[in-house]
């Protein structure tokens, strides 16, 4: 929000100093602008014959409002940063390894990089799951399918259709139809366990069951299968988000 007219502020404030500030000068500006940026800061706009200390003398005039507009910024600000989600200097799973969340710069664009991979991302200050979540689906996606294949092909089934989910609880299931379903989540772990998962949903084309004989083809096909349903098991509330 700007400020256009004067309103007076009390003489006993401290007044405004230029290193309160943040000048702006704009050659299309008419008259002295005054706002408070989402980060808290105070922007005066210059118009093209102005100064900087007329400017600073307009946000004095109007110093009441721009505190007030300053303090509503911040607490927006600090409400933001409590508000569950990922943020900047996060760590999260990532092929099976915890890796950091840094935000870079781009050509003044905020960029989200994490091991190898760069996202665009609209407002460094957001939270960064929205995007990443998108980021990592789009991986699984092109990933999956092809990987889920090779395995039937190996074992010698036949599936018509991979489908990538959004699930918090299941990593994946398989259905009458030949349709396999799997969890991008299943991105942040190692490919061997990624692996074991589609091995597990394939195994239920050939035992729609949680048997013993199911779990007989399981390890037949997987051998560690259980280090792979251990890890999964530990890490799922850290792969949830």
């Amino acid at each position: 929000m700007s400020l256009f007219r004067s309103a007076k502020f009390p003489p006993e404030a401290i007044p405004l100093k230029r290193k309160d500030v943040v000048f702006r000068k704009h050659p299309k500006a008419k008259r002295y602008l005054a706002k408070v940026d989402k980060e808290g800061n105070i922007v005066l706009t210059v118009p093209r014959i102005g100064t900087q200390r007329a400017a600073l003398a307009f946000a004095n005039e109007n110093r009441e409002w721009l505190e007030s507009q300053r303090a509503l910024a911040l607490q927006a600000l600090e409400e933001e940063r409590r508000r569950p989600g990922l943020r900047a200097g996060d760590l999260i799973w990532y092929r099976g390894e915890q890796v950091e969340l840094r935000i870079e710069k781009d050509y003044g664009r905020p960029v989200l990089c994490f091991a190898e991979q760069r996202i665009f991302i609209a407002d460094e200050s957001m939270d960064l799951s929205r995007p990443l979540k998108a980021h990592l689906r789009e991986l699984a996606k092109a990933e999956f399918p092809e990987r889920v294949h090779e395995y039937a092909k190996r074992f010698g089934e036949s599936v018509k259709k991979v489908v990538v989910r959004d699930q918090k609880t299941r990593w994946g299931s398989c259905s009458t139809s030949g349709t396999i379903s799997l969890n991008w989540r299943l991105v942040l772990a190692d490919t061997a366990t990624r692996d074991y998962v589609i091995i597990h949903e394939l195994m239920h084309m050939k035992r729609f069951d949680h048997s013993p004989e199911f779990w007989a083809l399981v390890e037949g096909a997987c051998p560690d299968y259980r280090r792979h349903e251990a890890w999964l098991k530990a890490h799922q509330e850290a792969l949830s988000w």
